[in-house]
């Protein structure tokens, strides 16, 4: 079919008319809407990218490039004065414990961090009371600051060992891809979130075993695990006395940056250390700290003859730092390993034997029977007989490159012959390895042995004793640190012996005590002086007006007048009839004993001496104002009997003009913080001499009266300085034996032999509950009994001081634990008390 075209109209044109536009005035530029200006824009900086590997903090685990590390603090053990089955069970436990982390590296890091002077001066303000500041002495305040400035100058302290644990080796391939992407969508945190719950069985298995075994080992808490970042990137530094606040244990990746600047480390190549440079306490300072492996190791005899072999360094004066990694083998590859070095040696004997007909050497047969031997040990099930490698480094600090090289010197001297110490180059990465998550610098002296060798280095083997209570009077000779005590402060009871030869340092110990107690306690305290040493404790300014030194033999008349050693009732009972009677029936008691102690043992023994002189003294009364004169007196009007009583006192009292006459100061037996009674020349005139027994009784009263009066008032302590001389009279010998079976009384006293305090006690001396001892150098004969007042095995002997150690240097029993120590009386503070004592112990 065909189409037909459709015609389509044609449209005129539209026509426009022209439109009048009214005036409108000025016409406003039209509105365009505006791009929307860019805010919260990320900052045009690159990321911050840590040049440390470590990448953040999850509690006490640090992820880092390397890989995820449990990081823990392990319990400090005692190893001086220990037996040695102790010993032997704490190196077992040790391995037992380091076994069952098997296939984990492991990192050790032990560090030191200084005096907690700060909270020990909070505490020691809050709980002492001390005397009233003296015009032109040191106050207390001074005193204080001093301390604490005494207690910062040990560049170490408190030892410190941490352990950290591999949790997860580093990430490859689509586990690191796996962190990567997390990283990007959740930001750092929530990838480490990520990894601790993948990780979260692995860490709380390892968190049981650390804590029940022998390590004693807890997480790391947030202030120490900046403390350990802080040692580590600052290595060599001193440790600052306050570090930042640690509010929490989550670390982000931008966190890291308060470590990573916080030291300079620079070393020029071939350097023999590696320059540190930090600000401390507000000042700029350098060390140079040299890294040393170990390396060859021969046979260690511990605990024998040698120390556990990471402590040989710890009484240097400088903080030595430790950085090990290791790792216990599986059996199976240790003793594959074991076997190819063996068929290496036995192919080697083939070879000169078979191929050469020549004798083995020595060296080679000593190499055969100890892959024999390691091989035996391998087949049994004893943890000891594991093996592991590892590398072990020390960073030792100098203030100069000299003076640290001239440290490293006398390490490999400590250590030789049996371990080398080897220092190489490339010290700037060797340091490296100290911060942790750092990778390892080099497998250079990489050292391969079982875990009973590792066992007996005993990294946690520290000084434990002291409580931080009471006054700073000690020094920890291993440590340096400063060690208070305060015998009031625990629940344990008896005497303190110090024994120790001429010039062990016996006296300036006891007035060390005495002085500072009586400064810091307000205790009121009796020392008994054979030797005149510890007299001008009363000169000293801290002291003043509260002190008194009485001279039995060359006291002015009056001052020891028996009548007015007993005090009158205070002013609330003055109208007490019961409390006058009795302080008049005290009087009176004393007065007669110690008028008949005057009288010759012919005269004494008589049946009427005593009646005699008891109507006598009821004749002249029982009040403070008479004197025993006067009794004297009264008895020459007693008939016959009363005249020779009389005849024979007056040449005694005249003999002791301190017993009668009128004292121009009357003064109060229990009044004064310190007394210090002389009683020189008492041994010297023999215990059959009246007067000089009659002394040492009124000595002894003087005591008991000073420490009942006061009981349960303020602390009182006794010390008796050179003790044989004044148990020479049987009143001092009747004295002291009560006070040293009395454990109730504080008592101090000093001997040149341990047999002078035990022979006191003949049945029961080792029964007694010594409270605490202090043994100085000693005569090798003197030993034992020593050892005995110590409670420490007799082997330990050659651990005590002798006679060419410096005075002043004692072995400290305390509690449980026993370390040697030193008098320390350092600082501007305690100059008086140091020139009262003659400057130092002698």
């Amino acid at each position: 079919m065909s189409l037909v075209p459709v015609q389509r109209p044609t449209l005129a044109p539209l026509r426009r008319t022209p439109t009048v536009t009214p005036d409108l005035g000025p016409v406003a530029e039209p509105f365009a809407p505006r791009r929307p200006a860019r805010t919260g824009a990320d900052p045009a900086v690159r990321e911050y990218t840590p040049r440390l590997a470590l990448r953040g903090i999850s509690g006490h685990l640090a992820h880092a490039t390397t890989g995820t590390t449990a990081w823990y603090a392990v319990a400090p053990r005692a190893w001086s004065m220990r037996p040695d089955d102790e010993r032997d069970a704490l190196m077992g436990a040790l391995a037992g414990a380091l076994a069952r982390l098997q296939g984990r590296w492991l990192h050790w890091r032990v560090t030191w961090r200084p005096h907690a002077a700060a909270e020990w001066a909070r505490r020691h303000d809050a709980w002492a009371r001390p005397l009233p500041d003296v015009p032109g002495a040191v106050s207390w305040d001074a005193h204080l600051v001093g301390e604490q400035r005494r207690a910062l100058t040990s560049p170490k302290a408190v030892k410190e060992v941490f352990l950290g644990v591999e949790v997860r080796g580093p990430r490859r391939g689509l586990g690191a891809l796996g962190d990567a992407l997390a990283r990007r969508l959740g930001g750092a945190r929530a990838a480490d979130r990520r990894v601790d719950g993948e990780l979260g069985a692995d860490v709380r298995d390892i968190d049981a075993v650390l804590a029940s075994s022998a390590l004693g080992a807890a997480p790391l808490p947030a202030p120490r695990m900046l403390h350990l970042l802080y040692r580590s990137c600052a290595l060599g530094l001193p440790a600052q006395s306050v570090l930042p606040a640690a509010p929490h244990g989550e670390w982000e990746r931008e966190d890291v940056a308060a470590v990573d600047g916080l030291a300079r480390w620079s070393a020029d190549p071939y350097a023999p250390t590696v320059a540190v440079t930090g600000v401390v306490d507000g000042a700029l300072v350098t060390r140079h700290v040299v890294v040393a492996s170990m390396g060859r190791m021969g046979d260690i005899d511990v605990p024998g003859e040698d120390l556990p072999w990471m402590t040989v360094p710890d009484d240097l004066p400088v903080p030595v730092e430790w950085s090990a990694r290791m790792r216990v083998l599986p059996r199976d590859r240790a003793a594959r390993g074991l076997r190819q070095a063996a068929d290496r040696v036995e192919a080697q004997r083939r070879h000169y034997e078979a191929d050469h007909g020549r004798q083995v050497p020595s060296a080679l047969v000593r190499g055969l029977e100890a892959a024999e031997q390691v091989r035996g040990d391998l087949e049994t099930d004893s943890p000891l007989a594991l093996r592991c490698e590892g590398w072990w480094r020390m960073a030792i600090p100098g203030r100069t490159e000299r003076e640290a090289l001239e440290l490293f010197d006398e390490v490999r001297r400590r250590y030789a012959p049996k371990i080398a110490v080897e220092r190489s180059e490339a010290q700037y990465r060797l340091a490296r390895e100290f911060v942790p998550g750092e990778p390892l610098a080099t497998t250079a002296f990489r050292r391969r042995m079982s875990l009973r060798h590792v066992a007996t280095a005993v990294p946690q083997a520290t000084d434990l004793i002291g409580d931080d209570h009471g006054p700073l009077l000690l020094r920890a000779r291993t440590s340096g640190r400063l060690l208070a005590w305060d015998p009031w402060h625990d629940a344990g009871a008896g005497p303190t012996p110090v024994v120790g030869g001429p010039g062990a340092g016996k006296t300036f110990l006891l007035g060390a005590v005495a002085a500072q107690l009586v400064r810091s306690c307000g205790a009121f305290v009796t020392l008994l002086d054979p030797s005149g040493a510890l007299g001008r404790l009363v000169d000293v300014p801290e002291l003043g007006g509260h002190t008194r030194r009485l001279s039995l033999r060359d006291a002015p008349p009056g001052v020891l007048n028996p009548f007015t050693l007993v005090d009158d009732p205070p002013e609330p009972a003055a109208t007490a009839e019961d409390a006058w009677r009795h302080a008049a029936g005290r009087r009176a008691a004393l007065v007669v004993a110690v008028l008949a102690e005057l009288l010759p043992a012919a005269v004494r023994s008589g049946a009427q001496v005593r009646p005699l002189l008891v109507q006598a003294v009821e004749r002249v009364g029982h009040d403070r104002a008479h004197d025993a004169g006067e009794v004297v007196d009264a008895l020459q009007h007693m008939g016959a009997e009363g005249e020779r009583l009389a005849a024979a006192l007056a040449p005694a009292l005249a003999a002791a003009g301190a017993l009668s006459g009128r004292c121009d100061q009357p003064w109060s037996a229990t009044a004064d913080r310190l007394l210090v009674v002389s009683t020189t020349g008492l041994a010297e005139s023999g215990a059959d001499d009246p007067v000089t027994s009659t002394l040492a009784r009124l000595a002894a009263w003087l005591v008991r009266q000073r420490v009942h009066v006061r009981e349960g008032s303020a602390p009182t302590l006794v010390g008796i300085d050179d003790v044989h001389r004044f148990t020479a009279t049987p009143a001092g010998r009747t004295l002291v034996t009560g006070l040293v079976r009395d454990g109730r009384t504080r008592t101090v006293v000093t001997a040149r032999q341990a047999s002078d305090l035990l022979s006191l006690v003949p049945d029961d001396g080792d029964a007694i509950p010594w409270h605490d001892a202090f043994v100085g150098r000693t005569e090798p004969g003197n030993r034992a009994d020593a050892l005995r007042l110590l409670g420490v095995a007799p082997h330990e002997a050659q651990q005590l001081p002798g006679p060419a150690d410096a005075p002043g240097e004692f072995h400290w029993r305390s509690g449980p634990h026993c370390e040697p120590v030193r008098v320390d009386l350092s600082g501007p503070h305690l100059a008086g008390l140091r020139a009262a004592l003659g400057g130092g112990p002698r």
